[in-house]
Parts: structure tokens; C-alpha cells; sequence
């Protein structure tokens, strides 16, 4: 017998087999924990709450690691410092870099605030899930399916995003650290950090483990999430209306009292024969930079406390994209053919015509889809209706598609067609979700079909899902009626700021005074067109933007503020030049 030794490996297999292959993001961890790890763990000593707080953040990283990352990112932004600071010392007109000096303070209090902050996001996340999500997990335990499979399904379900990664954590637990399911969803419900989902949770593993009624459980919970996201909606109008008080203090009150300085010190500097003492460059800063910054900061403070839906509808900023292609060919055709417009109406023309096609896309999609979703409450409870005559699901939305249900009937009338031509009813109901942009119809829909698959479709089931259905009109309903009124707020300011512009623009230029006399200032003011135009258009420019606050506030999406924004300029351009037919503003 011939024995062979193994042919030695090459030092290049060796290699490869020694060296795991890691993303640069492992490779950043590995050596941040191996320089600065115990230092990380000195820091840990002064929070006790960390590791929780890292569980209920959902970062893949342990509190050590994360923290020796957050050191690591706050040395490599030392020599952007220490260069600003050199660059300050040779030229004291760069303390404007003043904030760059501070950079690694800033990345480091950023980075111990973060694990908070996806906390607050992933509980923030949950919430407008949580109504449809319980919805889901009651059916499915009404039809007699086990938790681990209503998991596994609400883990596929891509209408609940968030929740379904709320299932794939606790499927994680059971299949791959050897949990078992009660065990899993009660550290679900210890470390989530959103408070309904996770008594929800709680109380759904005690229901288990005492044999009590699971069915009896999920519908009075049903009804303790409604109230729970009803006192949400009425919390978010209340922390609006002040965020509404706080923009119009900020924006139009600051901004108007910054304005006017500007204003004053750009006519008495032009009129002293200093070419405007820097005025209208400040004018423009605050008009295209401040006023900007400050609405952009309320509408993400107000995005993150309103509720919303888990998906966007990007269309109306398509077409908002496509309208600003309308900008520059209206601001420079007409000087290039020598028509005299004056830079102020077509700056007002300008905004107004570029947010014309996203407002008309906004405003078509926001009508169909409340016709939709007005009458199918209705639509359901009618099935369930004829149900009890004996007709399958079937045969019962065959036998409705010839009622009128208003928006919703070309739905119902599709439904039918497809049921008579074979279709599957879950094929049916996919399909539908896919053409409809509602959320409230496509997860209606897909209720409808989980009822019927599950639970056989009673008139029992289909009676509960068409009062939930209805409650989550209600509750949709209450919210664009709490949230409606604060769509004016920016009205008024872009009123005031209009007419204060124009009020400012006449006293301070006009060349004849109160009482007969002279306006030296105007008489002597060297670039008089330049400073009004700038001005004027500053106005016409905030209250537009203000516009895009206004749908936010009011309407809950910056896409309805479109409309609002189109409005708005167009009413300042009209009101300058009603003011230009009744006084004589100069340079216009």
C-alpha cells in the first residue's frame, strides 16, 4: 500500500485562509475598539443605561464599540481644526470658520447622543404601523395561526416595513439564538422602544402563557391603540400650533425686523454715497439663506412629530423638478428680446409657473385618493352584508360592483373583472394594491385578503375589519381637520411681509414727505432700482417659501405646499403692483 502525504499548502493559501476579508466599516471597529476600547469602557461607567439603550436603539454595534468609533471620528476631524484655527490667526476675516474649530466636539456630542436618537426614530417608526400591524396579528390569531407563523408572515408583509423588522429581530431569536417564542417576544416587548408596541407585546406572551383568550385580547387592544393614536394626533396638532407661533416669531417677526435694518442701512449708506454700506448684500443673505434654513429646520421638526404614512409618493416633486427648468428662461428671455418687465414680476411669474405642474400632480393625487378611501369603510361593511345571504367573498364583490362607491368604484369594478376571469381573490388583491396609491385602500385590501384567507371570510370578521377600517378613517379624518387651521398661519406672515416691504419701500423713496416736503435721502440715493428690486424681491422670495411651511403644517406634506407656494408669490407679485399703481415706488 502507497501512502501519500497532503501536497503542502502554498503560503498564499495559508494567507488567505488566516486572513478573514472584512468591510472597511468592520475594519474602522476593529481597530477603534483595539486603540481606544478601554477607554470606551471607562466611559461606560458613567452610563449605567447603556446597554439597554442600545437594545431599544437597534444598533448592530455594542455600547464599547460604537463609543471607541465615536473617539476615532473625533481625532480625524482634530486637524480640520487645528488648520482653521492657523487660517483664523493669519486672517481674522476667516472667524467666520469659527465653528470648524469647535468640529470635534461637535462630532463627539453627536455621536453619544445617536444611539437616543435612533431610539426615538425606530419608536417614532413603529407608531404609524402599530394600528394596522395589530389589525394583521388579530386576524391572523383569530384564523388559529401559531405566533411563530404570524411572525414569519408579518416578517414578508411590505406594507409594514418597520414592524416587519420588528418579526425578523424575534424570528433571529428563536432560530438562530435558540429562543423560544415566548421568551423571544417578551425581550421584544423588554427592549422596544416604542411604549404601545411594546405593551402590546407584553401582554400578547402573558395571554399565551396563562391559555387566556387570544382573540378577546386582540380586539380590546385594537381599541386601545385607537385611542393611543387618536391622543397622538391631538398631541402632534398641539406641539404644531406651537411650532406654527415659534416659525411666524422667528421667520416673520425677526425676519421683518432684520429686513427693515438691512433696508434702512442699504438706502442711508446709497444715499450718503457709500454704494449701499453692504445692505443689499445682507438683504440677499437673508432672503436666499436665512429665511430658507429656518423653514427648512420647521419642516423637519414638524415631519418628525407629525404622524405619516411609511411610504412616499415622490411624483409631485418629479414634476416640481421639471418646473424649475422654467426659472432661468423666464428671468433672462425677456431682457435678451428687450421687453421691459421689471426683475420683480418676473421673479414673482418665475416661482409662480415652476410649481405649477407638482401642485396640479399634488392636488390630483390628494382628490383621488380621499375619494377612495371616503367610501370603502363602506365597501366593506357592504360585503359583510351580503355575506350573510349565503354568497362567498367571491361572488359578494361580483354582486357590489354595480353599486357606486364613488372614487373607489373603478377599484371595485377591476376587482369584479379579475374574480370573473379566474383570477385568484390573493392575486387579485396584489394587484390591486400595486395600481393604488392610497396606503389606507392598499392595506385595506390586503386585510381583505388575509380575512378571507385566513379566517374564511365571515360576515363576523369582515363586520370587525370594516369598523376598523372606519376608526382609521376617523382618526385620518380628525387629523387633516385639527392640522387644517395651521395652514393660514403662513398666510398672515407672508402678508405682513409683503406689505411691510412695500410700505418700507414707499416711505423710505419716495422723494415727496408728509407735509409737503422732501425726502433727502431719496433725493440723493444713487442706486434707488437696484435697492428696491432687492427688496421687493426678497419678499415675493420668502413668502413663496413660506408656502412650502404652509403645506407641511396644515396638510402634512411638503408636496400639498406646492399649491401654497404658487399661491403665494403670485399674490405678492399681484400686490406690488396694485402698490405700484397707487404709489409711486421708484426703481419699479
Amino acid at each position: 500500500m502507497v501512502f501519500k502525504l497532503p501536497k503542502k499548502k502554498s503560503k498564499t493559501d495559508k494567507t488567505a485562509e488566516a486572513v478573514p476579508h472584512y468591510t472597511f466599516t468592520e475594519s474602522m471597529a476593529t481597530f477603534a475598539f483595539r486603540h481606544f476600547g478601554k477607554i470606551s469602557q471607562r466611559m461606560l461607567t458613567f452610563m449605567p443605561d447603556s446597554q439597554s439603550l442600545f437594545l431599544k436603539s437597534g444598533l448592530n454595534y455594542t455600547p464599547e464599540v460604537f463609543y471607541s468609533l465615536v473617539i476615532l471620528s473625533s481625532l480625524l476631524t482634530l486637524p480640520i481644526s487645528a488648520i482653521t484655527i492657523f487660517l483664523i490667526i493669519l486672517n481674522h476675516r476667516l472667524l467666520v470658520l469659527f465653528p470648524l474649530i469647535l468640529l470635534p466636539l461637535i462630532v463627539f456630542g453627536f455621536g453619544l447622543l445617536y444611539p437616543r436618537s435612533a431610539a426615538s426614530s425606530r419608536a417614532g417608526a413603529l407608531d404609524n404601523e402599530l394600528p394596522f400591524v395589530v389589525g394583521y396579528v388579530a386576524v391572523l390569531a383569530s384564523g388559529g395561526i401559531s405566533p411563530i407563523m404570524t411572525l414569519k408572515r408579518l416578517a414578508n408583509v411590505k406594507l409594514y416595513p418597520k414592524a416587519a423588522i420588528e418579526a425578523k429581530r424575534i424570528l433571529m431569536d428563536v432560530e438562530v439564538f435558540a429562543l423560544d417564542p415566548i421568551s423571544a417576544l417578551e425581550k421584544a416587548a423588554r427592549y422596544n422602544p416604542n411604549k404601545a408596541f411594546a405593551d402590546f407585546f407584553g401582554g400578547y406572551t402573558s395571554v399565551l402563557k396563562t391559555g387566556g383568550d387570544v382573540v378577546d385580547y386582540m380586539q380590546n387592544k385594537i381599541r386601545d391603540i385607537f385611542a393611543y393614536r387618536a391622543l397622538k394626533v391631538r398631541t402632534a396638532a398641539d406641539t404644531i400650533g406651537t411650532f406654527a407661533e415659534s416659525y411666524i416669531s422667528i421667520a416673520v417677526i425677526l425676519g421683518i425686523g432684520l429686513f427693515v435694518l438691512f433696508a434702512v442701512q442699504t438706502i442711508l449708506g446709497s444715499a450718503a454715497g457709500g454704494g449701499g454700506g453692504g445692505g443689499v448684500q445682507k438683504i440677499i443673505l437673508l432672503t436666499t439663506v436665512f429665511n430658507p434654513l429656518v423653514a427648512a429646520a420647521f419642516i423637519f421638526i414638524t415631519h418628525s412629530t407629525q404622524p405619516k404614512e411609511p411610504f412616499n409618493y415622490y411624483k409631485p416633486y418629479i414634476f416640481f423638478g421639471i418646473g424649475l427648468v422654467m426659472v432661468p428662461i423666464i428671468l433672462l428671455v425677456p431682457p435678451i428680446l428687450h421687453l421691459s418687465i421689471p426683475f420683480v414680476y418676473r421673479l414673482a411669474a418665475a416661482l409662480t409657473v415652476c410649481t405649477i405642474p407638482g401642485a396640479a400632480v399634488s392636488i390630483v393625487d390628494s382628490r383621488a385618493r380621499r375619494s377612495v378611501e371616503r367610501l370603502l369603510p363602506s365597501f366593506i361593511r357592504d360585503i359583510a352584508e351580503v355575506r350573510k345571504t349565503g354568497l362567498a367573498p367571491e361572488k359578494s364583490i361580483e354582486e357590489l360592483s354595480s353599486r357606486n362607491y364613488g372614487g373607489l368604484t373603478p377599484v371595485v369594478k377591476s376587482m369584479a373583472s379579475q374574480i370573473s376571469w379566474g383570477v385568484p381573490l390573493r392575486q387579485v388583491m396584489a394587484n390591486i394594491i400595486e395600481q393604488t396609491r392610497s396606503w389606507i385602500t392598499q392595506t385595506t385590501m390586503f386585510l381583505l385578503s388575509e380575512v378571507i384567507d385566513v379566517g374564511g371570510g365571515t360576515p363576523e370578521t369582515l363586520g370587525n375589519l370594516a369598523d376598523f377600517v372606519e376608526k382609521i378613517f376617523q382618526i385620518e379624518q380628525d387629523k387633516r381637520n385639527q392640522l387644517r387651521p395651521y395652514i393660514f398661519i403662513p398666510y398672515f406672515g407672508a402678508i405682513m411681509i409683503v406689505v411691510t416691504t412695500v410700505l418700507m419701500v414707499y416711505f423710505l423713496t419716495s422723494p415727496i414727505v408728509s407735509g409737503g416736503g422732501f425726502n433727502p435721502f431719496a433725493s440723493s440715493l444713487s442706486n434707488i432700482s437696484s435697492v428696491t428690486n432687492t427688496m421687493l424681491a426678497g419678499a415675493i422670495f420668502t413668502s413663496w417659501i413660506m408656502g412650502f411651511v404652509s403645506g407641511k403644517m396644515g396638510e402634512g406634506s411638503v408636496a400639498a405646499g406646492l399649491k401654497h407656494a404658487s399661491l403665494l408669490a403670485a399674490v405678492s407679485g399681484i400686490v406690488i403692483y396694485v402698490a405700484t399703481i397707487f404709489f409711486h415706488i421708484a426703481g419699479v
